[in-house]
């Protein structure tokens, strides 16, 4: 059956679920196979009736989780309280759980955090609290270290980044002593997206091919998707070269339509589209039917569909498509995964900057104003927690906000700070972005010279970057914008120089841009040359 389900063949598990179910005499020798039905609900499109499942099996086996009273964050509370009793050493020194039915109830319960973080938030922390607790009462089982990694994770989703931090290497240390690995990949993609508010985005990326590895070694499909999803996201954030991270999409939507892992493929499609869209291509994902019911019942996966067509929306420089799917988002948002991962960070920031710039541009620009000043004061706490990472974000929204503020001073110092930073912690996309906001904020103040400078340097590091896409929307902007209003039309390089509206700027710029654009043209149409 284990092997049915990790080589995606669900028709064979359920032919052998129903085999077993009927010659098992008593309900404990049905678990195991109940345990894979579970996991084949969760990774197709049916991962409601997963949880149900396995809250109803728990509950014959004595473990009741409806009906919890507590908040998320008095769940986290009373757990931190609980095992302010314990030192690490004695954590990572109780004996091993022996009971066989305990165990399997363990795993159980394993499989319903991941799958209520990410469907019913508000009682994913319950879950948590129950492996914990029973961990410390029966012995620690090869489940508890997911309990340990979700506490770390939950803390610092609340704002204590250290204190999750402090629990995720706890949960990894605890991995060599319960005498097994098989929840690595678990807690190697969840402690991954804590560590990596601590150590520089780029150095945790390894990890999760880690994660990978170790959940692939006990047939994990699930935890080994979750960790390549991650490694994608992390891929576009940290400013992986984008042809890089196209050719990695694509062999991780490969292995999840080999495994029938539809909701995270569904997931994943949104993602590779936005690269797409970036590199310049036509190219589409294969969407496939049961990718629309689960864009309808997840509101996880909803979440990843709004904002991956507000953040192209805003690169592209659309403001309806901004504003409208900026909206649909922020519905979402509030009943999504309980989890801390980075894409938390790097919405926040997106929304910042956005909010920004919608202020400047609507009506009701107070609001946005106070949303994208929401947004900063979060990317300023993380900063404090990783420079490295944060710093250059929390800089640029600083300068999108004294811009609003008509603060111009403050927002020139803030732009090169955030460029500076960008280009010191090696976020070329985000180096590009910082230039290329200056540099709409200089043409705003009529300093057209320093403008054109600027989008020329954003539109090289889009370039280093491989965001084709951009580069040629960056460069019709350019064009439609730095020509004289009496010139022909023209935009080839010479006629370019001559109806400039700028006499006294290097010709030597408009010539970088030119050629920029040829060798676009060239990398499009033979992206591995």
């Amino acid at each position: 059956a284990k092997c049915a389900l990790t080589n995606g063949d669900h028709t064979s598990l359920k032919l052998l679920i129903a085999e077993v179910v009927a010659k098992a005499h008593f309900f404990e020798d049905k678990l195991d196979v109940l345990y894979f039905e579970t996991c084949a609900l969760a990774i197709s499109s049916r991962l409601p009736e997963s949880i149900e499942r396995g809250v109803e099996i728990l509950s014959k086996l004595g473990i009741e989780l409806r009906g919890g009273g507590s908040s998320m964050e008095a769940c986290v509370q009373e757990t931190k309280d609980l095992l302010s009793g314990y030192s690490d050493d004695v954590i990572l020194n109780t004996r091993r759980m022996t009971d066989s039915t305990m165990i399997m109830a363990m795993k159980f319960l394993g499989k319903l955090e991941l799958g209520m973080a990410q469907m019913m938030p508000g009682s994913a922390p319950r879950v948590m609290q129950r492996i914990i607790q029973l961990s410390l009462l029966h012995g620690m089982s090869p489940v508890s270290p997911i309990g340990f990694v979700h506490l770390g994770s939950f803390i610092a989703k609340f704002g204590d980044i250290s204190g999750g931090y402090h629990y995720v290497k706890l949960a990894r240390s605890l991995l060599d002593k319960v005498g097994s690995r098989e929840s690595a990949g678990e807690v190697i993609c969840v402690g991954t997206q804590v560590v990596a508010y601590v150590e520089p985005l780029q150095a945790a990326l390894e990890y999760h091919d880690e994660g990978f590895t170790a959940a692939m070694a006990y047939g994990d499909v699930i935890q080994a998707a979750l960790n390549h999803i991650q490694l994608c996201i992390s891929y576009v954030f940290a400013g992986v070269n984008l042809q890089t991270t196209q050719e990695k999409c694509a062999k991780v939507i490969k292995f999840m339509e080999d495994k029938k892992l539809v909701i995270f493929m569904t997931q994943m499609q949104y993602i590779q589209h936005s690269v797409f869209k970036l590199i310049g291509t036509d190219k589409e994902p294969k969407y496939v039917a049961e990718g629309q019911n689960v864009l309808a019942t997840n509101n996880s996966v909803k979440t990843t569909y709004y904002y991956q067509k507000a953040f192209i929306s805003f690169t592209f420089r659309s403001y309806d498509g901004t504003k409208e799917n900026i909206g649909k988002y922020l519905v979402c948002i509030d009943n999504t995964w309980a989890n801390l991962f980075i894409n938390h960070a790097f919405h926040a920031f997106y929304i910042g900057l956005i909010s920004f710039w919608l202020a400047r541009k609507s009506k009701d620009g107070q609001h946005w104003i106070e949303r994208g000043k929401s947004s900063k004061l979060a990317l300023k706490k993380w900063a404090e927690s990783s420079s490295w990472t944060f710093e250059n974000k929390w800089f640029l929204l600083e300068a999108e906000e004294s811009f609003c503020n008509n603060n111009y001073d403050a927002a020139k110092t803030y732009y090169d700070k955030a460029i500076s930073s960008a280009k010191d912690h090696k976020f070329i996309n985000e180096e590009a972005l910082a230039c290329e906001l200056a540099a709409y904020f200089h043409l705003e103040l009529g300093q057209k010279d320093k403008a054109l400078e600027l989008f020329l340097l954003a539109h090289e590091k889009y370039h280093e970057w491989g965001a084709f896409g951009k580069c040629t929307s960056l460069y019709e902007f350019v064009v439609s914008n730095f020509s004289s209003p009496i010139g022909t039309g023209l935009t080839d390089t010479d006629n370019m120089r001559q109806e400039i509206a700028f006499p006294n700027l290097e010709v030597g710029l408009l010539s970088s841009l030119d050629d920029a654009l040829r060798r676009h043209t060239d990398m499009a149409s033979d992206p591995v040359g």
